[in-house]
């Protein structure tokens, strides 16, 4: 077992809180502001042209919440990944396209993608941003995997990542 994956294990097994000597407001956030930008990533060729804001909550290990934004008329690549993922709509209607099958949500709708699902997200309208909230187990598959994400679907022409037109 890996270093990652064992201190998670002992953190679990240990039953003692992570987040120990934070405030209250430390858990909490609106998803109506702008967090800390993740990652950006436009591609014209493609009709991409979307970023990912991460969500810092104290004591997270499994757990990862990041809030995507997709800029109108556009989308994300079609890509797979390790971790599962639970989309919700906050604005905006989406096309969210899970392996060969797609899905039309609107603000309030959930879509969920299993691991390895090539999946991609797009923006049906022309005008307005699509903003979802991306509540994934990255924590969890990173300390299996090590950074994976990284090799994979952020670097240009990664495994994971599905070129189309």
């Amino acid at each position: 077992m890996n270093a990652d994956l064992l201190n998670l294990v002992r953190n679990i097994e240990a039953r003692k809180p992570l987040a120990a000597g934070h405030p209250a407001s430390a858990f909490g956030t609106s998803l109506a502001e702008r967090h800390r930008e993740l990652y950006r990533n436009r591609n014209e060729k493609l009709g991409i042209d979307f970023a990912v804001e991460v969500l810092d909550f104290p004591g997270t290990q499994t757990f990862d919440a990041r809030v995507v934004r997709i800029a109108a008329g556009r989308n994300n690549e079609l890509h797979k990944h390790a971790h599962e993922s639970l989309f919700y709509v906050i604005s905006g209607k989406a096309e969210v396209r899970i392996a060969e099958e797609a899905l039309t949500l609107e603000p309030g709708g959930l879509a969920f993608v299993p691991r390895w699902a090539f999946h991609q997200s797009k923006n049906l309208s022309d005008q307005d941003e699509l903003v979802i909230l991306a509540i994934t187990d990255f924590g969890l598959t990173k300390a299996v995997l090590g950074d994976y994400d990284k090799r994979t679907r952020l670097a240009e022409n990664g495994v994971d990542v599905m070129e189309h037109t």
